[in-house]
């Protein structure tokens, strides 16, 4: 990966790395976005269907021998016989009735199960939902009957035996249900039944009205695959594929008997690994080779066009939707995504708002591990989740880490005010973590995982900047950087569900207007307003790289901004200062590109300036005598002669030599003179000359100037 530029080297300064050099081509992973792990969606079915409701729940697991698993709950709809609710598990594929499900994981009598589910057991309208499941699996009343029932509905054929299926329910519910808590953690059995019962929790919710259905479009619900989790993902499965290969081979030789190297098995098998990376990284299949679930596009060509095309491919982002499926609200702009991607810059066609470009300032999260929150929390009298009864549940606010709950508190605003503060001083722990409160729910949601986009804004306490002129003056003049700022906390990273509890001053007008508005609030007796919690850089921000660049883009309409975002990719300019070193397959210099007129202020930061694309051309919009075409250009010719518009093209072929054991087929070199002596060193034939080929006229070349 090209990530160290020296003068020495003759690489350009201005190239920021981020690609990888694949048979000497620039290729780069473009981003994948996806549902986020560990959290409960909640989704109402279109009708007729045989559910009204689905609940999933899909685990991300932190040990990577560990498959991912997701849960599903559905409850029936109303037109089936009984309103029953039912899980399903990774790999059975046989429904299995919730009850049995929780006296399978120890909770056995129903008024527990209710409590597990409802948090108040005078809830009427949950115990109602709930009373078909408890008819439906009256019949099994302990723990061992619920376990034969998950073995002889999942286990294969082969498993006859009664201990052998309750075994293998065993596994089943240690490895497949809910596969993120660690099975080596003591109650981890209770913690499966607590979340299990919280998702039937949110299923009912929903079912009942008092909740709406989750909205998968929501950019707080989406994580992003960058690099490294991408090229994480496709070693683990190559590995796995590794060490299939080695058993089966080391089982052959021992079940011949014959004598074996683990060694050299070991090295025949490892170019599995080596050749699938090249291959995923070369061809842009993501995945095994000849796999039905493979991805494709993953893995693209870097743009070399202009500067600007060469960042905004960089930041590119891809959805998994495919683009013949015509659903208009993944393609719609959400108003999650203000701050986090361009709204201008996507294709327009089947692709549009499936692939999108990141904004200015969003930063994605590489992820960190909860312990340290888990002890902060601890610190802070969190009450663990297998310390507490049903009853007292619904009196504390449930604390959420990385979508496993974790126990309750008492008091959430002091919590959150510690753990906000303890994030905008960096320490003692990692400041990546996002904080949402769900007021509805009365849940404190805490997030460490990677992928998340937050975006940079100022900290705003008493309607006021924590940030000085004396702070920016010291930035200007390089005294200071960014994570200076960031650590004196004048400076914080929000994410999409994080925005949800702040209030957002769009420049420090507002802050001075709220002022005026709190203080006519205080003299006439009116409550006081809500305050502001943080303050945008600028505006401008919103946008992505190319949308950036596009002078008075609010007096557009919004499709020119799309097009010109499109467009500008393909301006011809200076793509790289050394360009006469490179070794592109093609590439196109502008001879004599200028600055723009009007330039905007994310030009100063990107390298426009430095790398120009276009030239300041008089353009006049007008008939000619009533006779020219639509869409036609008329030039003038002594702005043509005067070198407008010149530009250079290069090409890169490739060719081998042809041999044939020591004999020359082909080889390279000047062609003998003798044979070209009607051709010029260009390679063009002269005035008034004839091309002699073994003694036969071939053509006669003639001037015509």
């Amino acid at each position: 990966m090209c990530v160290d530029y020296t003068e020495n080297q003759k690489r350009t300064p201005f190239d920021e790395g981020g690609y990888f050099i694949v048979n000497g081509i620039d290729r780069v992973l473009i981003a994948q976005e996806r549902m986020s792990t560990n959290h409960v969606y909640v989704f109402q079915m279109r009708q007729p269907n045989k559910y009204a409701y689905v609940a999933e729940f899909q685990s991300r697991v932190k040990y990577p021998n560990r498959q991912p698993g997701t849960l599903f709950v559905r409850m029936l709809s109303k037109t089936t016989a009984k309103m029953g609710i039912r899980a399903t598990l990774s790999s059975i594929r046989e429904e299995i009735p919730i009850v049995i499900v929780f006296r399978a994981l120890g909770v056995i009598p129903d008024k527990q199960i209710i409590e597990c589910i409802c948090y108040d057991f005078s809830d009427t309208e949950m115990k109602v939902l709930l009373q078909p499941s408890l008819e439906e699996a009256c019949y099994i009343r302990n723990q061992q009957l619920a376990l034969e029932y998950i073995g002889k509905i999942g286990a294969p054929a082969c498993v006859t035996e009664k201990e052998e299926r309750i075994k293998y329910a065993k596994d089943i519910l240690k490895k497949e249900m809910l596969p993120h808590f660690d099975d080596r953690e003591p109650f981890v059995d209770i913690r499966k039944a607590h979340n299990f019962g919280y998702i039937i929790h949110r299923l009912l919710l929903c079912a009942l009205k008092r909740r709406a259905a989750d909205d998968r479009d929501h950019f707080g619900n989406k994580r992003l695959d960058l690099a490294g989790p991408l090229l994480g993902n496709l070693f683990g499965m190559l590995f796995r594929k590794f060490t299939r290969e080695v058993q089966s081979r080391v089982k052959k030789f021992v079940d011949k008997e014959k004598d074996f190297k683990l060694d050299d098995i070991i090295a025949e098998k490892a170019k599995i690994i080596t050749s699938g990376l090249k291959y995923s990284l070369a061809t842009g299949n993501w995945g095994k080779v000849n796999a039905g679930h493979t991805r494709t596009g993953v893995s693209q060509v870097l743009n070399r066009i202009t500067s600007a095309s060469t960042l905004s491919h960089l930041r590119r982002i891809s959805s998994p939707i495919g683009r013949e499926v015509k659903l208009a609200k993944p393609m719609q702009l959400h108003n999650s995504q203000w701050g986090m991607m361009c709204p201008a810059e996507t294709p327009v066609g089947k692709a549009c708002g499936l692939v999108k470009n990141l904004a200015l300032m969003v930063h994605i999260t590489v992820g960190s591990a909860p312990d340290l929150i888990l002890d902060c929390l601890k610190n802070l009298k969190l009450r663990e989740i297998e310390d507490i009864s049903p009853g007292e549940m619904a009196q504390g606010t449930k604390i959420f880490v990385n979508g496993c709950w974790v126990g309750i508190h008492r008091d959430p605003d002091k919590m959150v005010k510690t753990l906000r503060n303890l994030r905008r001083r960096h320490a003692p722990f990692n400041a990546e973590f996002g904080l949402f409160r769900d007021f509805s729910l009365n849940e404190l949601h805490i997030c460490t995982d990677y992928g998340r986009c937050r975006r940079l804004l100022f900290v705003v306490e008493k309607q006021r900047l924590l940030i000085k002129k004396r702070d920016i003056t010291a930035l200007e003049n390089k005294e200071s950087n960014w994570n200076d700022l960031l650590v004196k906390g004048f400076l914080e990273y929000i994410d999409a569900k994080e925005e949800e509890n702040t209030l957002i001053a769009m420049t420090i007008n507002d802050l001075h207007k709220k002022e005026e508005t709190a203080m006519i609030a205080m003299t006439e007796n009116d409550p006081e307003p809500v305050p502001f919690t943080h303050c945008e850089i600028h505006p401008s921000l919103i946008m992505g790289v190319c949308a950036s660049i596009i002078p008075f883009p609010n007096r557009n309409q919004s499709i020119r901004n799309t097009y010109q975002s499109a467009m500008g990719k393909q301006a011809m300019g200076i793509y790289a200062t050394n360009y006469q070193l490179r070794m592109d397959t093609g590439a196109y210099i502008l001879c004599y590109p200028q600055k723009p007129l009007v330039t905007t202020k994310a030009m100063k930061n990107l390298p426009f300036e430095q790398l120009p694309a276009g030239t300041n051309a008089i353009v006049a919009i007008a008939s000619y005598s009533g006779y020219n075409q639509g869409d036609s250009i008329i030039m003038n010719q002594s702005s043509i002669d005067r070198g407008l518009f010149r530009s250079l093209s290069f090409h890169t072929y490739k060719d081998e030599e042809k041999r044939m054991g020591t004999l020359v087929k082909e080889s390279f070199g000047r062609p003998d003179r003798s044979n070209t002596m009607a051709s010029t060193e260009l390679g063009t034939a002269l005035i008034f000359t004839a091309s002699v080929n073994a003694g036969c006229l071939d053509v006669y070349h003639y001037s015509f100037l």
